[in-house]
């Protein structure tokens, strides 16, 4: 399964091309992200509230689906000609890695107060079990891959076709 970042390099021959490139990039990046995005969403394990395939996300540097809520994971910034696909529920981490070991959760040190709600009541500490990993995301990439680089040049062959008539 792949892991961390994915690129796609685009090798190409033209100036009126590359301009295209340049300037309809981030299109096309968020084009297949939206790809990659739909097929993490089937995968993702569903729960009552669904709340963790409502959380996914793409963000390019002019485009951003992202939705913020409380206490959710905050938007990551994209590369510069590149997109981010994530999901923002706090549990979307451990469902796709998993946990190793078991331990406790306590607040931190300097307040030393009854930081944790869990079902509504307020506790000071909170254990955890180990998990195994129930991976979303890795697989939804591996089977886009090919859809997501098909539809990068979709977009920018239509971009190109447009800017060619004018």
């Amino acid at each position: 399964m792949k892991r961390g970042i994915q690129k796609v390099d685009v090798t190409l021959y033209g100036d009126e091309y590359m301009a295209i490139v340049e300037k309809y990039g981030d299109d096309a990046m968020f084009a297949s992200g939206e790809v990659v995005l739909r097929e993490a969403e089937r995968r993702v394990p569903r729960g009552r509230t669904g709340n963790l395939a409502k959380s996914g996300y793409v963000a390019t540097r002019s485009k951003s689906t992202y939705v913020r809520r409380r206490y959710w994971r905050r938007e990551k910034t994209p590369p510069k000609g590149g997109a981010v696909v994530g999901f923002t529920a706090p549990h979307a981490h451990l469902l796709e890695s998993g946990r190793r070991k078991r331990g406790v959760i306590r607040p931190s040190k300097a307040g030393k107060r009854r930081a944790l709600s869990i079902n509504g009541a307020v506790r000071s500490a909170s254990k955890f079990n180990r998990m195994s990993s129930r991976p979303f995301l890795g697989p939804g990439l591996e089977a886009a891959e090919k859809t997501m680089v098909e539809e990068l040049a979709q977009v920018l062959r239509t971009r190109l076709e447009r800017e060619g008539r004018k």
